[in-house]
């Protein structure tokens, strides 16, 4: 929660931004019934001090939403600010694109101790991975350890393979073919079970 000093004036009563003028009035009455100097809710709560610096914010917030043209300037500051903050969170936000795996990693046949040497360079944990495509984490991990007999049906597997692999930015059309053929012989290899 902000503190009541870096709350705009819609925050300070506690209305959204395009708010009528009656819901104003409205919010600036209960404002003042809230933390005026007969209040008992305030009066607990805050010094003398602060309940007037408090009703000097309310009486500013009001004075300045009430009057269209002081709304229509303090609106338009209120948006120079938001979009500088915005702009520096995209900014800081903005993360070089994950490398993409070398490319004698995606030819031929790729196992999942392949995928795993894969994923921990680019820093990206397992349970990361389950948290953002919905995939049991039993199964990522029956993945990456070639642990095929615990592995679901081969539908299933195609579509966690593509999502693990599109969720790192790989190509998930050559990491689905490649670890599909180790999959497949596998299944070959193992021992009928009759």
């Amino acid at each position: 929660m902000k503190r009541f000093s870096d709350q705009n004036y819609y925050e300070i009563l506690e209305i959204p931004y395009g708010a009528t003028w009656g819901e104003i009035q409205k919010a600036y009455e209960l404002a003042k019934k809230t933390y005026g100097s007969d209040s008992i809710a305030s009066y607990s709560l805050f010094d003398q001090g602060d309940r007037a610096l408090i009703f000097k914010k309310i009486e500013e917030a009001y004075q300045t939403l009430i009057d269209q043209e002081k709304r229509r300037k303090y609106d338009e500051a209120l948006a120079e600010v938001v979009e500088e903050v915005a702009q520096r969170l995209a900014s800081s936000a903005q993360e070089a694109p994950a490398a993409p795996p070398p490319a004698e990693a995606l030819s031929g046949e790729i196992t999942g101790k392949t995928l795993k040497g894969m994923r921990e360079r680019q820093g990206v944990s397992l349970q990361e991975i389950a948290d953002r495509t919905r995939i049991n984490l039993t199964y990522l991990l029956s993945i990456e350890e070639d642990n095929f007999r615990t592995l679901p049906a081969e539908v299933y597997l195609r579509s966690y393979i593509h999502q693990y692999a599109k969720m790192l930015q790989w190509d998930s059309n050559k990491i689905l073919e490649g670890y599909l053929k180790t999959y497949q012989r596998w299944q070959k290899e193992k021992p009928s079970s009759t």
